[in-house]
């Protein structure tokens, strides 16, 4: 058995009803994966340790993505939603060019990125 790095592995949260809301500290893993068929993401990273390249997928049919990062990150938003829109709160963009990628699935919900 081998240990795979924080910074490269995938961590899964899946909840048939109801959302996910978490505050990571620490190392955040390279991806992110919510499956939530009904229920939103609240995820507050302000305070996490992210890599170059951080991806956080969202998969619902409703519920969307509330997401808190650093002031200092990039944040890239993709995916589909037939209904629900994409704020993103400007920040100051790192000189190490560290990014969050947000991919967000589903038919009602949107993405609202605040900087803490």
């Amino acid at each position: 058995m081998t240990n795979t790095p924080s910074s490269q592995r995938t961590d899964w949260h899946i909840s048939l009803l109801g959302g996910l809301k978490r505050r990571e500290r620490g190392r955040m893993p390279a991806d992110t994966v919510v499956l939530t068929p009904v229920g939103g993401a609240d995820l507050d990273l302000s305070e996490a340790e992210i890599g170059q390249v951080t991806t956080v997928t969202k998969i619902s049919i409703a519920g969307g993505v509330r997401l808190r990062v650093p002031a200092d990150i990039t944040v890239e938003v993709e995916g589909f939603n037939l209904f629900g829109g994409r704020r993103v709160e400007p920040g100051t963009p790192d000189p190490s060019g560290r990014v969050i990628r947000v991919r967000n699935y589903g038919l009602f919900g949107g993405v609202s990125v605040t900087r803490g």
